[in-house]
């Protein structure tokens, strides 16, 4: 619409709002390039010079000081915007109003005023949030400046883990994510596919999904606690885990086992057996806290278990236009949005070796699986740089299940043993190993081995692939 005297009488007429702000004078000339700079970094909109408050338009006289002294205030703008502005002389009056338009949703947000940058809510400008700010640079800055896409110069191929590249490549091969071919025997090659070699030269994501040495990377650590209450005044356990992101990975199925209770019900004619949280969902949101942390922090993921509640944190901040309490099970803003990590080439790579399961479905997996377990649906937190995820625990004190034999049994509390834990291990070192030869390893029988296999499948953190003869077991 083109803005003339009759729209700018409309305007005053609905009063100031997110998109338009009046001032008497160029003497709040300064408030006014803040409310404009609010308005460029949000949705866009008009400030006119020469209005009340009250919506009276009074205008202003015009001067050469006048002129310079806007023309110095918009060059405080960063980066360098072009504002429209425009002179109205008023009707019968040496006077004019002074519109200045801002469009908004650019791709070169965050902008700044006399190096503050501002946001605009309601009709009330206020300095941005630094958390805020920093989640519109990384925007701005897009894949080139990422993170995980860094070169590190001074990173070998003796500085990675081998072994973890050629289990990353098995996996990627049984999911069909990754096409066999004759460079799936180069690990050189793999490394290029997976975009984490470019050219020689080795980038930060090469470092700590495979890294073996994590002295330049403080935050490959994941921290495990579980607390007597509900509060962090008392310990139960309290671990620190150093490694790559697999090998993190790796402890957090054993410490949700371990401190989490199995419930058991009846399917038809047989016996489930679940954690009380679904496995799948803690799982995953641990992968996905490892791919969208912000690791360019010294913050790492934890995990905290209290009596009533589990939370899953890392350092980072949710999407611009994904609001935290606009996060539910079925909503629109879940379902339609574009998955856009801010680590696209560690996020990649765990979804070839299959830690992640769903490209850019994560959270609705997770909401999904604790829908399908009977759970309230887990609340998103995103505050002062730090995504939250915390699961309701149910009440187990009480609760009773399972029609078994014409008896109620209780919510069963055990845990895998330790030599489950040591063949759940086994396994996600060595996709597809068989029962034999975990037999042989450990030296126990098959019939042992299998036993302790069973309980693994029924806690549904392995399952069986391939044929009777040829296939094994492999983690989920």
């Amino acid at each position: 619409m083109a803005i003339d005297l009759d729209y700018i009488r409309h305007l005053a007429e609905n009063h100031e709002g997110v998109d338009v702000e009046f001032k008497e004078s160029t003497g709040q000339l300064d408030r006014g390039m803040e409310t404009l700079c609010g308005m460029l970094n949000g949705v866009g909109g008009i400030v006119i010079f020469g209005i009340k408050n009250s919506g009276k338009i009074i205008g202003q006289e015009i001067s050469d000081k006048t002129t310079r002294m806007i023309g110095e205030a918009l060059c405080r703008f960063e980066p360098s915007v072009d504002i429209r502005q425009k002179y109205m002389p008023l009707p019968d009056s040496d006077k004019q109003l002074i519109v200045f338009e801002a469009e908004g949703n650019s791709p070169d947000r965050p902008y700044s005023y006399d190096g503050r940058p501002y946001q605009r809510h309601d009709s009330v400008t206020s300095v941005m949030p630094h958390d805020r700010y920093s989640r519109m640079i990384m925007h701005r800055g897009g894949l080139k400046y990422k993170w995980d896409t860094l070169p590190n110069e001074n990173l070998k191929f003796e500085d990675l883990d081998e072994s973890r590249i050629h289990w990353a490549i098995r996996q990627a091969l049984e999911l069909g994510r990754l096409k066999d071919g004759a460079y799936t025997r180069d690990p050189i090659a793999i490394l290029e596919k997976f975009k984490v070699l470019k050219n020689g030269v080795y980038n930060n994501a090469a470092a700590v999904l495979f890294g073996k040495d994590f002295f330049y990377y403080h935050n490959c650590i994941i921290r495990l606690a579980r607390f007597r209450g509900t509060d962090k005044r008392e310990f139960i356990d309290n671990q620190q885990i150093e490694g790559n992101i697999f090998e993190l990975l790796n402890e957090v199925t054993p410490f949700f086992l371990k401190h989490l209770s199995v419930t058991s019900r009846m399917e038809g004619m047989y016996r489930k057996d679940e954690l009380e949280v679904p496995i799948t969902a803690l799982r995953e949101c641990c992968a996905n806290a490892l791919a969208h942390m912000d690791w360019r922090k010294t913050a790492s993921v934890g995990v905290a278990i209290y009596d009533d509640r589990i939370e899953i944190e890392n350092a980072g901040m949710l999407p611009e236009d994904i609001p935290a309490a606009q996060l539910a099970y079925g909503s629109h803003i879940l379902e339609s949005h574009t998955s856009e990590p801010p680590n696209e080439t560690i996020a990649r790579v765990m979804y070839y070796s299959g830690v992640i399961e769903h490209w850019g479905r994560g959270l609705s997996m997770i909401f999904e699986e604790c829908e399908r377990a009977g759970l309230p649906q887990p609340t998103v937190t995103d505050e002062r740089g730090v995504v939250r995820v915390i699961f309701k625990r149910p009440d187990l004190s009480a609760h009773k299940n399972d029609m078994i034999n014409g008896t109620i049994n209780d919510m069963i509390n055990d845990t895998i043993n330790d030599n489950e834990k040591l063949i759940y291990n086994r396994i996600v070192a060595s996709p597809g190993i068989s029962a034999v030869a975990l037999a042989d390893e450990f030296g126990k029988s098959v019939r042992t081995i299998m036993r302790a296999l069973k309980h693994l499948v029924e806690l549904n953190i392995i399952e069986y692939r391939g044929s009777k003869k040829t296939g094994g077991y492999f983690s989920l």
